[in-house]
């Protein structure tokens, strides 16, 4: 078996705003996918009483930092968080999130607790939100891997694809070429749709250098299928062939919920709330013509979610394409929301109330929902890293008011049963 140098995952997931995918190296059986946990790290930049760790500052934190620690590769996203404060105030803040597939050792659990406990020392900030996924998550470093379950009555799955660009030799993969791969190769297999977002990855080579590499990063819901699982491999060696390329990651989640309007019941609405992560996806076309402007989507979220999420949420942006019943490629640039609540019947109606009023108001036809709820989230404050918890895809909110939020009302709810 030889060592790979992959890409993975962002997140979830799902934003044309500037990410770094960063390789991973490791051995893998042949044939077979590899269960490793993803761990995703959320890093709040506002700077208590004024300011915000720059671009450079984090970039330094994570070359001095982080990849020292885990030198074969992470992911980097940028995106903006909302929430409202004590006072009903709507604060932004830029966030960082760092995504990293490892394998569940004490060792890698320490390198977290570092990491985070650096971070907060350096930076002033209050606490850094701490998640990984473990539930059913499969992860493919080339073509023929086992990657899906394959169930008796198919069920929906998120399925991500994660294609580095540089050629080996010189040159990379052109944005036109990619795109031309996603037309013939990838939507005629998926025709129903799929995402694309842009990254840029980095890694340690074997002399210790860094290697940076712009890559794509391609999101499917699709069937756990075995013809879906044969296109999604069809796919991977296409792209190594055609572009010269030593393996392509695939990250499938399949322990999600799927929804595409209105009136699902996707949330168990457990009786002990339990936090669970949900995903929403708004396209931006708008049928006759025209489209949802920055603006507009904006005053929607101001007005509609916010006020329902006042916690937090995360906006990314993204670009999606599907073929219509004529076989036309349609291109439609996209929002994708990302909220970590708990699972109550209100928290669902607010989702359903968002869905509805979004649909009526720019007369669209579906909001795509996936739903998430086999996690645990942990608020790191202090130095000892409990065992990591689960979420998928990516998820960025303002870290440190969240926490500190969600804390102290389990704290709450705990005193109170006592």
């Amino acid at each position: 078996m030889s060592k790979k140098n992959i890409f993975n995952k962002i997140t979830t997931a799902l934003a044309t705003s500037a990410t770094i995918s960063l390789a991973i190296t490791i051995e893998l059986p042949k044939a077979r996918a590899f269960s490793l946990i993803q761990e995703d790290l959320f890093f709040g930049r506002n700077i208590a009483g004024d300011g915000e760790v720059s671009e450079s500052e984090f970039q330094t934190f994570v070359d001095d930092v982080i990849t020292p620690r885990f030198p074969a590769g992470l992911t980097i996203l940028n995106s903006n968080g909302q929430f409202l404060d004590s006072t009903g105030r709507l604060i932004e803040e830029s966030t960082k999130v760092v995504t990293l597939f490892r394998e569940n050792t004490s060792a890698n659990e320490v390198s977290i607790s570092e990491i985070v406990k650096t971070y907060r020392k350096q930076f002033n900030q209050e606490s850094v939100l701490q998640v990984a996924n473990k539930d059913d998550l499969t992860v493919s470093f080339g073509s023929g891997e086992d990657l899906f379950n394959n169930s008796s009555v198919p069920k929906f799955i998120q399925t991500e694809l994660f294609f580095g660009r540089n050629i080996p030799g010189g040159g990379e993969v052109s944005q036109s070429q990619f795109q031309a791969f996603v037309d013939s190769v990838i939507t005629p297999r998926f025709p129903a749709g799929l995402t694309t977002f842009d990254g840029n990855g980095q890694f340690l080579n074997s002399t210790g250098t860094t290697i940076e590499e712009p890559s794509k990063v391609v999101t499917l819901l699709l069937e756990d299928g075995l013809s879906n699982e044969t296109a999604v491999n069809e796919i991977v060696a296409a792209y190594r062939q055609q572009f010269n390329q030593e393996s392509v990651l695939v990250a499938a989640n399949q322990d999600v919920k799927v929804s595409f309007g209105l009136g699902d019941d996707l949330i168990d609405n457990s009786s002990v709330p339990e936090l669970i992560q949900a995903d929403l996806f708004f396209g931006r076309n708008i049928p006759g013509g025209g489209e949802v402007s920055e603006n507009e989507f904006q005053t929607f979220v101001d007005i509609v979610i916010t006020p329902r999420f006042p916690a937090g949420l995360t906006i990314f942006d993204a670009n999606g394409q599907f073929l219509n019943s004529t076989g036309t490629l349609i291109e439609e640039p996209s929002k994708v929301i990302s909220f970590i609540f708990e699972d109550t019947l209100d928290n669902e109606n607010s989702i359903n109330q968002i869905i509805g009023t979004y649909l009526q108001q720019f007369n669209q036809e579906s909001v795509l929902t996936v739903v998430d709820e086999d996690i645990r989230v942990r608020f790191v404050e202090s130095e000892p890293v409990p065992e990591p918890s689960s979420v998928a895809g990516v998820l960025l909110f303002s870290t440190s008011i969240i926490a500190l939020r969600l804390k102290k009302k389990r704290q709450k709810q705990h005193s109170s049963i006592q």
